[in-house]
């Protein structure tokens, strides 16, 4: 039962209404003196399990009386069920029995006899033990409950880490295989790329050729990387941009120092943003800017109308120079795929057309204050 819940308050209520009708119903065999005493006693029980000694300590006195014990009892069991020693319970238990066992009110007059003895022994005995019982028996279920909880809790973390861990198996597993079919498919198209550069009578042919082949050796680089959990970082971005050098006019670069991840997020969108120009903006030259401010990380790569007029899409195709409002740049795949990174890290990525025609992709990255 949780303290402050509305059932622990309606317990608290009720054992008040008990004690307090326990007075009224023995003020015949009370003094005036007693009654005003005890009232205040059974009133304090609701503070039992705050102050279980004190509690106790004021409710001795009125079991002195003979005909009052619940006051005494509740204190008892209260002491029981709280986080103290067992010492202390069994110090109250004793002074529970000794006040029960002591006929205080006719100490004088009492007649010692062995029957009223034994039955006094016995009556003091049952009011001494059955609270403390009841009180150890309720801390014992508490602390069961506590640790089954915590073994609960243990297992569902161990049943978790057994799922992430067979989830991590799993993706390893794809990675090498994608990494054994793409990876061979790509030097397979390095190789006959080469070959035909090596055999292509016009010049232009051998350029492109030696370019495609370059970047087929570059792809699977980058995939073996990927496989390896070889993240590209900003460092890797000049070679990006060195790359991608019939395209992009002019670059900023300025990111300062930033964690891992926002590097690798920041990489990912220039270089889905160069390839969304390349793709759906051919001709059109590109600026980059990659640079730090008070805010975080900015990412801004803005393209020219491309030089002619693309193609009409088909239907599902890509259109406004292929970044489109229903294409692949502004609710594509791959631009999707960067907000939903750019917002795991607390940022923003936008794809919006430019009045003269062109695109621009906007993202800004926060960085912590520990990296700044």
């Amino acid at each position: 039962m949780t303290p402050g819940s509305p059932r622990s308050r309606a317990v608290e209520a009720l054992v008040v209404i008990v004690a307090v009708a326990e007075v009224l119903a023995t003020r015949a065999w009370l003094a005036d003196w007693m009654v005003a005493a005890a009232l205040p006693v059974a009133c304090v029980l609701v503070l039992r399990r705050r102050f279980p000694r004190t509690v106790l300590a004021l409710a001795l006195p009125t079991l002195a009386t003979g005909v009052l014990w619940l006051p005494a009892l509740c204190a008892l069991h209260a002491l029981a069920a709280s986080e103290r020693r067992r010492g202390e319970v069994v110090a109250g238990s004793a002074a529970v029995a000794v006040v029960a066992f002591v006929p205080w009110r006719d100490l004088g007059g009492y007649a010692w006899t062995l029957p009223e003895t034994v039955l006094g022994v016995m009556l003091a005995g049952l009011l001494a033990v059955a609270p403390a019982a009841l009180g150890l028996l309720g801390r014992a279920r508490a602390e069961l409950a506590g640790r089954l909880a915590e073994l609960a809790l243990s297992r569902e973390r161990e049943r978790r880490y057994a799922a992430d861990q067979a989830a991590l198996r799993e993706r390893e597993r794809l990675a090498r295989d994608v990494h054994d079919t793409a990876a061979h498919h790509l030097s397979l198209i390095s190789l006959r790329c080469s070959a035909l550069a090596a055999t292509a009578e016009s010049a232009p042919y051998r350029e492109e050729a030696a370019a495609l082949g370059e970047l087929g050796r570059r792809a699977a680089a980058d995939l073996r990387r990927a496989i390896r959990h070889d993240s590209p970082g900003l460092d890797r971005l000049p070679e990006l941009l060195e790359a991608a050098r019939d395209i992009v006019g002019s670059a900023h670069l300025d990111p300062g120092d930033c964690p891992q991840a926002v590097q690798h997020t920041a990489y990912r969108i220039v270089q889905e943003a160069l390839t969304n120009i390349r793709r759906h903006a051919p001709g059109a030259s590109a600026e980059v800017s990659v640079r730090r401010d008070g805010e975080g990380l900015r990412i801004a790569v803005r393209n020219a109308p491309p030089p002619a007029p693309c193609p009409a899409p088909e239907e599902g195709g890509h259109g406004l120079h292929g970044h489109g409002l229903h294409g692949h740049g502004l609710h594509g795949h791959g631009l999707h795929g960067l907000r939903t990174r750019a917002a795991a890290l607390g940022g923003t990525l936008n794809a919006i057309p430019t009045p003269d025609g062109g695109f621009v992709v906007e993202a800004l990255l926060p960085v912590p204050m520990s990296k700044r």
